[in-house]
C-alpha cells in the first residue's frame, strides 16, 4: 500500500511512556514527541481526557500519530478537529512489542493468564512492579496490599519479559525473573520484533493502523480485526 502520508514532515507523536521507550533512538528529527505517563493506563477516562487535551493542542499539525492501541477503550470517543490520526491496530501495547496482533493471539492462546513486561514498563522500579503504582498501592495497609495483588494476580500463572531487541536486556530480564518468583509466576522469555515499530517511525501506516479523518470520532469496532 502507497502511504499518502508518508511525506508529511509535520507530525505530532503522542505516545504512552512504554512504547516511546521502544522508538526514542529511531523518530525522525522532524517530529514533534509528547509523552504520555504509563500510570494514567490505571485510569481510562483520565487518559482519554489527557489524550484528548494533546490532540487538541496540536491542530497545527498535518498528522498526528498516537503510541497507543485501543487501551481499555481508553482512544474510544477521541476526535482530531482538524488534522488525521493514526492509530495503532491493536487492543493494547503487547501486539506492538511481540511484533503483530497475529503473534499476541498465539501467545494469549498458548497462556491466557500472562502478565507481560518490557524494560520501558518497569522504569526504574525494582520492586512492587505489577501494581505498584503509588497512587493504588498508598491506598491500604500491609496485610490488605497483599491481598490486593493475591486477587489482581489470581488468574495469571505466567509472566513473560519479552525481549524487543531495541536494548541489552540483561538488567531487565533480571528484574523480570525476581518479579516472577515473587508473585509465584512461571517466567518466560518471548522474543518480540521491531515490525509495528519500524512501520511507526517509517510512516508506513498499512492495514495494521487506523487512519481516522478530520472531524471523525474514534470508535472500538475501528479495531476489530
Amino acid at each position: 500500500m502507497i502511504n499518502i502520508y508518508q511525506n508529511c514532515k509535520k507530525i505530532k507523536f503522542i505516545s504512552c511512556e512504554v512504547i516511546l521507550d521502544e522508538v526514542k533512538e529511531k523518530i525522525p528529527i522532524e517530529w514533534e514527541v509528547t509523552s504520555i505517563e504509563k500510570r494514567l493506563h490505571d485510569r481510562s477516562d483520565t487518559l482519554r481526557e489527557k489524550l484528548q487535551k494533546e490532540i487538541n493542542d496540536s491542530q497545527g499539525y498535518e498528522t498526528i500519530v498516537l503510541g497507543f492501541g485501543l487501551c481499555g477503550k481508553s482512544v474510544e470517543g477521541l476526535v482530531s478537529k482538524g488534522t488525521t490520526l493514526i492509530i495503532p491496530k491493536c487492543d493494547d501495547c503487547i501486539a506492538m512489542f511481540l511484533g503483530s496482533v497475529e503473534e499476541h493471539k498465539k501467545q494469549s492462546k498458548k497462556e491466557p493468564g500472562t502478565f507481560y513486561l518490557t524494560r520501558g514498563y518497569i522504569g526504574d522500579a525494582d520492586e512492587n512492579i505489577i501494581g505498584g503504582s503509588p497512587d493504588i498501592r498508598g491506598k491500604y495497609d500491609e496485610e490488605t496490599w497483599k491481598w490486593v495483588i493475591k486477587e489482581m494476580l489470581k488468574n495469571y500463572k505466567r509472566l513473560v519479559f519479552i525481549n524487543t531487541g531495541n536494548y541489552n536486556p540483561g538488567k531487565w530480564r533480571q528484574i523480570a525473573v525476581k518479579e516472577a518468583k515473587k508473585l509465584s509466576l512461571q517466567f518466560e522469555e518471548v522474543k518480540g520484533t521491531g515490525t509495528f515499530f519500524k512501520k511507526i517511525t517509517g510512516s508506513k501506516w498499512d492495514g495494521d493502523f487506523i487512519i481516522v479523518d478530520p472531524g471523525q470520532k474514534v470508535t472500538a469496532d475501528m479495531f476489530d480485526n
